[in-house]
């Protein structure tokens, strides 16, 4: 994994507390014919972290200025203890 475990430490706060507060799970996702790719970017998305670039986007963190989304999906599994 090319996340920084500064940066995986922000997305793994982020991302539990998401989980928590929403109450979502991935079985929610799965009786909706979703995937856990899905899921995983979902429950991003509804942390409203900004994912900055380091250079035009600023953001509570600038993974894109040194990962790709590949490496985020990683990080993303890991706290939410999915796969594919």
């Amino acid at each position: 994994m090319k996340i920084t475990p500064e940066d995986y430490a922000i997305l793994e706060i982020a991302v539990k507390r998401t989980i928590a507060r929403t109450g979502l799970s991935l079985d929610n996702y799965v009786s909706l014919g979703l995937t856990a790719k899905r899921y995983r970017w979902d429950m991003l998305k509804q942390t409203n972290i900004t994912i900055g670039d380091g250079i035009n986007i600023i953001g509570d963190v600038d993974i894109y200025a040194y990962a790709n989304d590949t490496h985020i999906d990683t990080a993303l599994r890991k706290i939410t203890r999915t796969k594919k």
